[in-house]
């Protein structure tokens, strides 16, 4: 059995981010999950918890989190999928991982749209989730694309988890799984 790495608290990893959360629970983070099915995912799965909430309900969100950080405690690793940031419950996230004097690590994953060379303004927009948070370090993973002889196609879920793998290993302020530039609807 590995050494126990610490707390992992994901949003997403019950889907297109199963295998990373697999391979860190491997690897001896705890990790928790916070999803509408987490306590379904992560039952029978070694150093996993699920707790159950849809993270545009605020209250929901709110309780899961502090229940997942009950179970796991401080979170020095956090990767987190929202499908929009238009909601209070990414900053949320972002405000309860770490502890004073103990910084944690934010893995923002976000999609190809989020860094289309026409809209330079998104990823910073989206970093701000973390903005003025002295305990919360930012790094965003970028999901693009792949070409192909064929044309364009999405990441595979096990090219996302890889990726995102990849980017905690790395531990760069921006990685890209897969590229974003040629835009492939520009051609």
């Amino acid at each position: 059995m590995p050494a126990a790495r610490g707390h992992a608290l994901m949003v997403g990893g019950t889907g297109m981010l199963s295998a990373a959360a697999d391979a860190l629970a491997a690897d001896g983070w705890r990790v928790s999950h916070i999803a509408r099915r987490a306590a379904a995912f992560a039952e029978g799965r070694e150093g996993q918890a699920g707790f159950d909430a849809d993270y545009h309900d605020e209250a929901a969100f709110r309780r899961a989190l502090d229940a997942a950080l009950a179970w796991g405690g401080a979170a020095e690793l956090g990767i987190a999928w929202f499908r929009t940031l238009k909601l209070e419950t990414p900053r949320l996230m972002a405000q309860a991982l770490g502890a004073p004097g103990r910084p944690a690590r934010l893995f923002q994953v976000v999609g190809s749209r989020t860094a289309h060379p026409d809209h330079p303004d998104r990823l910073p927009r989206a970093a701000a989730v973390a903005e003025g948070l002295p305990d919360c370090r930012l790094r965003q993973v970028v999901l693009g694309f792949r070409v192909e002889p064929a044309g364009a196609r999405a990441n595979t879920n096990e090219e996302i988890s890889a990726g995102v793998l990849e980017a905690i290993a790395a531990d760069r302020p921006l990685t890209i799984v897969g590229q974003v530039d040629p835009w492939p609807l520009d051609r």
